[in-house]
């Protein structure tokens, strides 16, 4: 396990993550800096940035190439136990 220092939405977060994911937990929390800064309404922001990327999920899923979705669907459930464990 690795510890991640990150900053959302303008609050300090220390996480703890499997190495390996490390990068990829980089990667979705400056995606959801990303859009909770297109956001005008803050009191509501995270849950519209919440709700804003499950949509793109959710839609990237349905247009697919080989029309899987399981793997789609895993990384979506993984992304919510995520942002559970954080809350």
């Amino acid at each position: 396990m690795e510890t991640v220092q990150l900053r959302i939405f303008g609050r300090d977060l220390t996480l703890s993550c499997p190495s390996e994911e490390k990068d990829q937990l980089l990667k979705s929390a400056a995606l959801l800096n990303e859009e909770l800064d297109n956001i005008n309404d803050k009191q509501n922001a995270l849950v519209i940035a919440g709700l804003s990327l499950a949509n793109k999920a959710l839609n990237g899923e349905r247009s697919s190439a080989n029309g899987s979705s399981v793997n789609s669907d895993l990384n979506v459930e993984n992304l919510i136990k995520k942002i559970d464990s954080v809350l």
